[in-house]
């Protein structure tokens, strides 16, 4: 798989349904470009390894194709990805239970297909 792509699973955080992030790379690292309903069952390729970019959303991009939020957070505590929108008070992680207010930047994600 090219290293121009990476596709990264997220839980919405309102509904807890699963989707594929997918990022593009550009000169300052990786831009969300888009997010997919993830079907039961489905499994994106897997590879070992971590990511090291910053990580932002790319103009035009639509969001949690679930619930709409705007952007994505890493969980500190079991650092996954959800979805989170700037109006959201805090962050509610749907996997580990973790929640609070969202600060910094995420500076490193699973390779493509981590869980």
């Amino acid at each position: 798989m090219s290293d121009a792509l990476l596709f990264v699973n997220m839980l919405c955080s309102r509904s807890s349904q699963p989707s594929v992030i997918r990022f593009v790379r550009q000169e300052q690292g990786y831009v969300a470009v888009g997010a997919s309903r993830q079907r039961p069952g489905s499994v994106i390729p897997g590879e070992d390894g971590t990511t090291h970019a910053s990580f932002g959303v790319a103009e035009g991009y639509t969001g949690c194709p679930h619930c709409g939020a705007a952007s994505f957070v890493r969980c500190g505590r079991c650092r996954k990805l959800g979805c989170w929108d700037e109006s959201w008070e805090a962050f509610h992680c749907r996997r580990c239970g973790n929640s609070g207010p969202v600060d910094g930047v995420i500076d490193s994600l699973p390779g493509p297909g981590s869980d």
